[in-house]
């Protein structure tokens, strides 16, 4: 998937683009900026792998902030969106993918996400089902906007736990003591066994590709990638709250954080990250306050 980031100095202009680009399932925008500087603090977190770059800024122009973001991140294709035909030589000079010219067709921006999808070597033809996770409120997963349906309830909290320790080896014998810690030993496994072979052919049946569950020497780990996942997404805007504290940033956060953490969930595993959000949620909307009545 693409990951790009967007920088214009004009807002009106940025978020046309913005909302152009997010009717593409294979494009997420990471992070959409009116000042350079800004752009390059946040990618150092966002990590993009392409950018979409007005040329005339005040604060830095575009072709500097090309060249920044490519001693960041060498791969970072560049495309060029500017009402100037003038800077075409500079632009290429700095190995930019595209130079589109404003004002832009639906058409021309399709061409230029083409070309950059043909280079990263992504099919243009199949795309990616997508997979949205949601854990701040109730905790659910949809599949092209159909909402998987676990019909175990310890499945799909068993799914919940593997989420929230995502890229983590978990032993089987830790997660039955946190699923089912009532039960022998033995039952317990048996059960865990059960809810394993539930979730895996949920997965394979739905075409999951974000979701990999593997197995070895007595843990289990889960690996997502590619997935829409709330947490993430919210994670990455927290950092970059911390970094700026201002009022586009904290309400960039607070956008992803709509409720409490697996709220209504009585998973005794999940309390205690439960309560850390809840900080850090009022924790942002206090400097979010304070930020407004200081203006």
């Amino acid at each position: 998937m693409l990951r790009a980031i967007l920088v214009d100095d004009e807002p009106i202009l940025l978020n046309k683009l913005k909302s152009l680009l997010l009717n593409n399932e294979q494009v997420e925008v990471v992070g959409a900026f009116t000042e350079s500087s800004e752009a390059i603090r946040a990618a150092t977190i966002l990590e993009p792998n392409c950018a979409f770059l007005d040329i005339e800024m005040s604060e830095m122009n575009g072709i500097e902030l090309a060249e920044q973001l490519t001693l960041m991140y060498p791969d970072i294709d560049v495309i060029f969106i500017t009402a100037y035909n003038h800077y075409a030589v500079q632009a290429f000079e700095v190995n930019a993918l595209d130079y589109i010219l404003k004002p832009f067709r639906t058409e021309r921006l399709d061409k230029a996400v083409e070309r950059l999808l043909r280079k990263k070597g992504y099919s243009l033809v199949q795309t990616p089902r997508q997979c949205v996770i949601r854990c701040f409120g109730s905790f659910e997963i949809t599949i092209d906007g159909a909402i998987i349906k676990w019909n175990r309830s310890k499945a799909r909290e068993l799914m919940a736990f593997f989420i929230q320790n995502e890229s983590k080896w978990v032993s089987k014998y830790r997660i039955c003591n946190e699923l089912w810690p009532e039960y022998p030993a033995k039952q317990a496994l048996a059960y865990l066994q059960t809810c394993i072979h539930r979730i895996r052919k949920i997965i394979k049946d739905a075409k999951i590709d974000a979701l990999e569950i593997e197995y070895s020497e007595d843990r289990y780990i889960l690996r997502i990638k590619n997935a829409q996942w709330d947490v993430q997404q919210f994670e990455k805007k927290y950092r970059i709250f911390l970094e700026f504290r201002t009022i586009k940033a904290a309400e960039d956060a607070l956008e992803y954080c709509r409720g409490e953490y697996l709220d209504g969930e009585d998973w005794l595993w999940s309390d205690i990250l439960r309560e850390k959000y809840v900080l850090i949620h009022d924790e942002i909307r206090e400097t979010l306050v304070q930020l407004k009545g200081s203006l």
